[in-house]
């Protein structure tokens, strides 16, 4: 993931970035500056020396205001920078407070950590900021004292301030990852939905058209000889198309749940009224509610056999924990591909259940599975 993409993500969420913004300054400010301002009070030599370092700070500040991931405008920053390496110059040199590189470290390291990008520039942005102290060098006497102040304390300082920064940001990039991975991860769950409601309504609507298709081809068939037959066969179209409209509202309001006994007569009828000889046998179960998903598996497997199979006999077996449907109309080596079912067997499987596709020889079996206690929880 890269830091651009996270940068537009964040861009879109101001709230979060402005936050995280916030926290990050709020840690390097915690972490510098108390330390700061004790090394000036204790190594300042006179007021002039504190007004100059309160300036460089005070600058230091104003571009600390304007951190960004996203890069800086560079002219204010490239300011910052050349006026506190100025000031830390005329200091060393001066023999001023040898805190004084501060200002340019945390200038400098931004500018460094958001432009340049390339970790070898915090040892050489450490070593210029040393050089820079060691001018003080040229204006006295070297002493070991001396040197540690103003070449060791800023070379040391200027990477812990560094260090200091990257750790911020890394802060700052790990929470705009977290809030992205919220955003897909709901971006997900709405995916899944809506591919679950349309798989749904292709159940409630496909399987409904296929039985409007078949009647309406017997009323063809019967229209000369049979008159009133034909009027309950429109009758019946009417009716189902009533009910496949219902059945869609529910869907969308959430409301939806097929009845398995409900649906295996009806597959019973169905089956008839397309000339199959058919047999059913449901077993209550000592009154159990059955799992609406085992109904949903008989609906797609009868719709199923009715479009792409040649049977003549149909077996439908269920109970509340149970179902199977199987028929005699798939030759022998010839598997069909059933992309309903597919969708069913994960949905089955994420309630602890299962689906089976057997093929005997000269039969085909959909068997679909729920454990009591997931079945109970639906009911």
């Amino acid at each position: 993931m890269s830091d651009k993409r996270l940068s537009r993500d964040a861009a879109d969420d101001p709230t979060v970035d402005s936050r995280m913004r916030r926290l990050a300054v709020a840690t390097a400010v915690a972490a510098i500056a108390p330390l700061t301002v004790l090394g000036v009070a204790f190594t300042a030599t006179s007021l002039w020396d504190g007004v100059v370092m309160a300036a460089s700070l005070l600058l230091m500040l104003g571009v600390l205001r304007e951190w960004s991931l996203d890069g800086y405008r560079l002219w204010g920053p490239i300011f910052a920078v050349v006026v506190t390496a100025g000031t830390w110059f005329v200091g060393a040199l001066t023999g001023s407070s040898p805190i004084g590189f501060v200002p340019l470290a945390l200038v400098g390291g931004m500018l460094i950590v958001r432009t340049l990008r390339r970790k070898v520039w915090i040892p050489l942005l450490a070593i210029g900021i040393a050089a820079l102290g060691a001018a003080t060098l040229a204006t006295r006497a070297p002493t070991w004292p001396l040197f540690i102040a103003y070449v060791v304390t800023p070379l040391l300082g200027t990477i812990f301030i560094v260090g200091v920064i990257l750790v911020s940001e890394q802060a700052w990039l790990i929470a705009r990852r977290l809030e992205l991975a919220k955003e897909t991860e709901a971006d997900l769950a709405v995916a899944r939905e809506r591919v679950r409601f349309a798989g749904d309504l292709h159940d409630i609507q496909g399987h409904s058209l296929h039985i409007i298709k078949l009647k309406a081809a017997l009323a063809g068939r019967l229209i000369e000889v049979d008159a009133g037959r034909v009027k309950a066969e429109l009758g019946d179209i009417r009716t189902i198309a009533d009910e496949t409209i219902t059945a869609a509202r529910s869907l969308a309001y959430a409301r939806h749940e097929l009845n398995l006994p409900a649906e295996v007569e009806s597959t019973r009828q169905l089956c008839e009224a397309a000339g199959l000889a058919v047999e059913t046998r449901f077993d209550p179960a000592n009154g159990d509610s059955a799992h609406p998903l085992l109904a949903q598996v008989l609906r797609e497997a009868t719709t199923n056999l009715l479009r792409h199979a040649h049977a003549e006999r149909v077996w439908i077996t269920a109970s509340p924990v149970s179902v199977e449907v199987m028929n005699d109309g798939v030759t022998d080596g010839a598997r069909p591909v059933l992309s309903g079912l597919a969708r069913l067997r994960s949905r089955l499987e994420a309630v602890g259940g299962e689906l089976r596709l057997e093929q005997p020889p000269g039969r085909f079996v959909v068997a679909a599975g729920i454990p009591p206690a997931s079945s109970e929880g639906a009911a």
